[in-house]
């Protein structure tokens, strides 16, 4: 058939000394060519943009997800938290410092979360806005 003629085609040359090693070092040379793209992520290194506060850095967040009725909101948080130099976890852990709710009462997962991490705090949501929004923590009660 026609794809085993290819196959044999292309075992055939390879096969051949001088010919494979030719391509070979054409193959070389096609690697070892500039690009576009290497001239884009060198403009891109000298761009001078201000680095983000860290107000986050040392902070050990969860996010309690399901307080949250959207998964953007989530990730909104996440991303939020960690630009600014925290941490998310993706599971309750004893390293958890502090839980990201939108609930307004206590809920039974909250008890599991203490006896993980006994020091753990509760913030709403809302708190890391206003922080971002400020550039800075804020009272956390």
């Amino acid at each position: 058939s026609g794809i085993n003629a290819e196959y044999k085609a292309v075992v055939s040359t390879q096969s051949t000394g001088s010919e494979s090693e030719k391509e070979g070092e054409d193959e070389e040379d096609l690697f070892d060519a500039e690009t576009e793209d290497d001239t884009e992520e060198d403009t891109v290194s000298r761009l001078s943009l201000p680095a983000l506060p860290n107000f986050f850095a040392g902070h050990r967040f969860f996010i309690h997800s399901d307080s949250f009725e959207q998964f953007d909101a989530i990730k909104q948080l996440s991303r939020h938290m960690t630009a600014y130099g925290g941490k998310v976890f993706d599971y309750m852990c004893k390293d958890v410092r502090f839980i990201v709710t939108q609930c307004r009462s206590w809920q039974a997962d909250f008890s599991t979360a203490l006896t993980v991490n006994p020091e753990v705090r509760f913030l709403k949501s809302d708190w890391i806005d206003v922080c971002c929004k400020r550039g800075e923590t804020v009272d956390k009660s």
